[in-house]
């Protein structure tokens, strides 16, 4: 698997290095940063639609409020840049952003 040198390709090296297996399916957070609930809660909706398994979060220490967007998926960087730039345009609409993506991969339980 070639993985570009940049962000992205550095927190795929990362979840690989831990032990995960890019070619088995694993839950991946997209984070759409949302400047208040109303815009999060019209984000939503969308990014449902879209067939993420989505999220509300506000942060109690900042107030920030994000969208978790959860799909399972193999951990593809083309497929990631999809993701990522199809959820940045849902997000738009609603003054939100993508805001990057995790996940706790696929791979072992820590003993």
């Amino acid at each position: 698997m070639k993985i570009p040198q940049d962000a992205d390709g550095d927190a795929m090296r990362r979840v690989i290095e831990h032990g995960s297996d890019p070619y088995r399916p694993m839950d991946i957070d997209f984070m759409i940063a949302c400047p208040d609930t109303e815009s999060a809660e019209s984000i939503a909706p969308l990014a449902a639609e879209a067939g993420y398994s989505v999220s509300i979060s506000v942060d109690k220490e900042d107030g920030s409020i994000t969208c978790y967007c959860m799909r399972t998926m193999t951990l593809d960087y083309d497929s990631l840049i999809s993701c990522q730039n199809e959820l940045d345009e849902i997000g738009r609409q609603h003054d939100g952003y993508i805001d990057g993506w995790g996940t706790f991969g696929n791979g072992p339980e820590p003993k």
